[in-house]
């Protein structure tokens, strides 16, 4: 049977490290007009995070999820947590641009975040987040004050 192809999932992503920067594309995000991608620069932190699912399975309640994060420098100045399913990255073989362009990054630390997660989807206790890396400027940049007149 031919026909049109079907539409394109809008919660399927598309994620990607290169020369450029970070790019997070979807549907969804390009219909409401998010920005979906960041020069390094914009780049400030990247982790990994054991963290409280935000909707309960409708059988078995509250359970955890791992997810890696990338926290970027939007357009309007704002910081912004970027999060990326967990089964997207793996942290024996990350993709060489994020390795290049995050100089010091600590995969001891994202390790550790991997450990916690392993103990279990219901072990709250653990919940947490492990930066591995963090822009030494994160900081914003000051507000400019009045002229001295």
């Amino acid at each position: 049977m031919n026909g049109p192809p079907p539409p394109e999932d809008p919660l399927r992503e598309t994620v990607r490290f290169d020369d450029a920067g970070f790019t997070r594309q979807s549907e969804l995000a390009r219909a409401m007009g998010l920005q979906e991608s960041w020069p390094w620069r914009d780049v400030h932190e990247f982790g990994f995070a054991f963290t409280r699912a935000l909707y309960p399975d409708p059988w078995y309640g509250d359970y955890m999820e791992s997810l890696w994060f990338v926290r970027v420098r939007c357009d309007d100045g704002d910081l912004m947590r970027v999060d990326i399913e967990e089964q997207v990255l793996d942290a024996a073989h990350l993709p060489p641009a994020l390795l290049h362009h995050l100089p010091g990054l600590d995969l001891d630390v994202l390790r550790a975040g991997q450990a916690v997660a392993r103990r279990g989807l219901r072990h709250f206790e653990g919940e947490g987040e492990w930066v591995a890396w963090r822009r030494d400027d994160a900081a914003p940049p000051p507000t400019p004050g009045p002229d001295p007149a």
